[in-house]
């Protein structure tokens, strides 16, 4: 079987905003692949397509999404906290207030995914298993919202305050995250560049 990759791709860290944005269309997927599967799992049990769907999931949210909440709590959030308020004050108290909801959704999530993930274990087993219905529906509702509000408040925060260095240290930071040679990728785009 084919080893799923979730990294995001070398070629984008060069647009880490680009990039954090893309995950949150994985997200989505991800959580509407956990629905159907819920319904799968109800009409024809742990079969081949349940635990390759299982193992799908289970792999995006215990290895790439937890990448990503920290691309947010470590770089994202805290830079943008730092530079909001000298350059859209007006913003700065809605914007502070759309983080920490943010910040309390991925603790919450977090505990739903808890009580998620056995399940997954169990149907990738071939295990016979029921995905809650709460839980699930939970889980894909609290991260569509969440990713709603980084989609528009967030991003359009970001966008307005963040600088071209600000941007080569968050997709600097985004790549060794995930393992990924920066020093090699930035060389390159580096010697593509014209020279002044």
């Amino acid at each position: 079987m084919a080893i799923l990759d979730f990294r995001m791709p070398a070629a984008g860290f060069d647009q880490p905003l680009e990039l954090w944005l893309a995950c949150h269309d994985r997200v989505r997927r991800m959580t509407s692949l956990l629905e159907r599967l819920r319904e799968h799992i109800a009409h024809m049990g742990a079969d081949d397509a349940a635990r390759v769907t299982a193992t799908t999931i289970r792999r995006y949210f215990t290895e790439a999404a937890p990448r990503h909440h920290q691309d947010e709590e470590i770089d994202l959030f805290p830079l943008l906290r730092q530079r909001l308020p000298a350059t859209a004050p007006d913003r700065a108290a809605a914007v502070a207030s759309a983080l920490q909801r943010l910040e309390a959704d991925h603790v919450s999530l977090g505990r739903i995914w808890e009580r998620v993930l056995p399940t997954l274990e169990a149907i990738e087993r071939g295990e016979p298993a029921v995905l809650d219905d709460d839980d699930v529906r939970a889980f894909a509702a609290g991260y569509r919202a969440h990713c709603e509000v980084e989609d528009t408040v967030v991003a359009e925060a970001l966008r307005l305050c963040l600088t071209s260095a600000d941007l080569d240290a968050l997709g600097q930071a985004m790549a060794e995250r995930r393992g990924v040679d920066w020093t090699h990728l930035h060389s390159s785009r580096r010697a593509g560049e014209p020279s002044s």
